[in-house]
Formats: C-alpha cells, sequence, structure tokens
C-alpha cells in the first residue's frame, strides 16, 4: 500500500511551473501538441537555505515530501464524528464497529482535483495570449488566485502548524479544507472582491518574472501573482473596478520589477525558479535575499516565518474582503 501513495506532493502544479521552461513555454504558447512531459523540463533553482543555484527540473522542486498522507485512528474518527456530526455519533459508531484502522487520507487526491478544474486551462488560455479576454476569465484567475494562495508552500504548512496547536490533527485540517474548497458561498465571499478589483497585467517579450514556491505574494492592498515567466498579475484591492474591466501593460517599470522581487524574495521558504542563471545570481547578490537566507536559517516555525515576512496575519488569508 505505501508503495501507492505519492511521496512529493507539488503545490505548484508541474504543468505550470513548467512554463519557466524557455522551450516548454514556446510549445505551450504555440499551441503544440502533444507537448513535452512538463516535469522533466529543466529550470534553474536558486534554494534560500542552501543559498545556491542549480539547475533541476520540475518535479525537484516546490514540493513536499510525505505531506499527503494522514493517519486516521479509531478514536480519532469517533471524536472527529462527535464534533461535526454529534447526531450521527451512535449510529456511525456502530456502523464502524468492525472497520480496520488506522485508516489514512490522501491530500494529493486534493490537489489532482484542484488541477483537474477548468480555471487552469484557462490560466494557460491566458498566458498564450498576453492578457485577459472576457469577465468570465477575469473570474476563473480570480479563484486561481485565491486557491493558489490556499495552497502554497508557506500557507499550507502554516496552517496544518497552526490547527496542530489549537489540537486539530492533519487528517482533520484536510476535511475541514476540502469542505471549505467545496462551499460556494465561502469561494463567493473570497473571490468577488478579487474580481472586482482593479487589475493590471504586466506583459513582457522575454523571460522576467521567476517564479517561488509561494507566488501568491499578498498585501493588503496589493496581490501580486506570476502567471508565467512574461506576465505579472497586479491586483489593487484598494480600488474597485467592475469585472469588465482590467489594463494591461507591455513591459515593465524598474521601480515595479523591483518591488516584485522583493516580495518573491520575502515569500520564499525554499526555492525561486527561473529559466535564467544570471538573473537568480543577481536575486542572490540582494541584500534583501540575504536576509531572507538569514531569516530562514534562525527559524523553524512556518507561523513565526509568516508573522515576521509578511504583513498580514496567517489566518486573514481567507478573509480578502475583510479589510
Amino acid at each position: 500500500m505505501e508503495s501507492q501513495w505519492v511521496t512529493r506532493n507539488h503545490y505548484n502544479p508541474c504543468f505550470w511551473t513548467a512554463y519557466w521552461n524557455p522551450d516548454y513555454y514556446a510549445a505551450a504558447v504555440a499551441g503544440t501538441t502533444p507537448l513535452p512531459a512538463a516535469r522533466d523540463q529543466v529550470v534553474y533553482s536558486l534554494n534560500v537555505k542552501g543559498d545556491r543555484i542549480f539547475p533541476t527540473t520540475v518535479a525537484n522542486v516546490h514540493y513536499e515530501k510525505d505531506f499527503g498522507p494522514a493517519e486516521l485512528s479509531r478514536d480519532d474518527a469517533e471524536a472527529f464524528v462527535k464534533r461535526h456530526y454529534p447526531d450521527r455519533f451512535q449510529s456511525d459508531r456502530q456502523a464502524h464497529e468492525s472497520a480496520h484502522y488506522p485508516v489514512f487520507i490522501n491530500f494529493e487526491q486534493i490537489l489532482t482535483a484542484l488541477e483537474g478544474m477548468e480555471h487552469y486551462d484557462h490560466l494557460r488560455t491566458v498566458i498564450a495570449r498576453g492578457t485577459l479576454g472576457s469577465p468570465m476569465e477575469k473570474g476563473m484567475i480570480a479563484c486561481l488566485v485565491h486557491l493558489q494562495a490556499l495552497r502554497s508552500h508557506g500557507i499550507m504548512n502554516s496552517l496544518v502548524e497552526w490547527y496542530g496547536t489549537l489540537g486539530v490533527k492533519k487528517f482533520e485540517f484536510f476535511m475541514l479544507l476540502k469542505w471549505a474548497l467545496s462551499n460556494i458561498d465561502c469561494l463567493a465571499e473570497a473571490i468577488a472582491p478579487l474580481a472586482l478589483s482593479h487589475w493590471v497585467l504586466y506583459r513582457t517579450e522575454s523571460d522576467t518574472f521567476p517564479l517561488t514556491d509561494s507566488p501568491v505574494l499578498i498585501l493588503p492592498n496589493s496581490v501580486m501573482w506570476a502567471l508565467s515567466p512574461r506576465l505579472l498579475l497586479e491586483i489593487h484591492r484598494g480600488r474597485a473596478a467592475p469585472e469588465s474591466q482590467w489594463q494591461t501593460k507591455n513591459g515593465i517599470k524598474r521601480g515595479k520589477l523591483a518591488e516584485f522581487r522583493r516580495r518573491t524574495i520575502g515569500n520564499t521558504f525554499r526555492e525561486i525558479i527561473f529559466s535564467d542563471r544570471r538573473t537568480l545570481e543577481f536575486w542572490q547578490s540582494t541584500k534583501e535575499f540575504r536576509q531572507r537566507t538569514a531569516l530562514m536559517a534562525e527559524t523553524s516555525s512556518y507561523n513565526r516565518l509568516i508573522h515576521r515576512s509578511a504583513e498580514r496575519e496567517l489566518w486573514e488569508v481567507n478573509a480578502w474582503g475583510n479589510q
């Protein structure tokens, strides 16, 4: 049974991170079929803990090893039912009296289900076009901003750690997350403020935007997300705009690119990937990267890392519209 478990749970899907390989990007944008194997695409990785740059494949970055399996004992199962379905406790207990424990919940199934959503097809289309094509597409990307933020390396580990301090085990966290992602009202409350904000897309003719393991960069009034190495989205949450409006700019000013670099480094927990080693060497030489490397070396708690390096609390990540 153990051999059937996926041992590498990718926070950023391989079919998306493969865009940071120039040949794959060109083939995907051109609509070439079949595409090369996404997992085999070579990129450069800037490792924040090891403070080094090396070539690797997207299969070997932006993942957590053995994050997926969550053990569930009989006592855990009964406590879970008693908390969430007290009226069913006695009947469920009798029905499962002969069940064999422990059992396991596989988080990879949730990630696979997310990656099968049509929203990612719209992401591919937006990347190829270099801008949005319709209000519906804006809504689809807004949904992905929310989902990608939740599944990012830093946030996911922090949520598991934080819930653990409250006595909530990993299997229950997976169930709570699945319920939240299946709740239309919950999703609408999170996504609507994003879709109804002012959007700016910066598109470039060459690879410009490296990708971190936690790529949705959240500040109180601004959310940045590199959709591809040549397309950066910024959502100005303090400026309302109809869902039918957005702005596309050719190129990006030096100051805005520097802001993206600082925010990306400040949101990195493991590695940043890119197609060009020289760009990563420059990023590695910056004061922001030295500070991030020092912070990662001295702090083991994800909650403390997020509290110190982000400008919003961990538990506010699901409350986009409350500020």
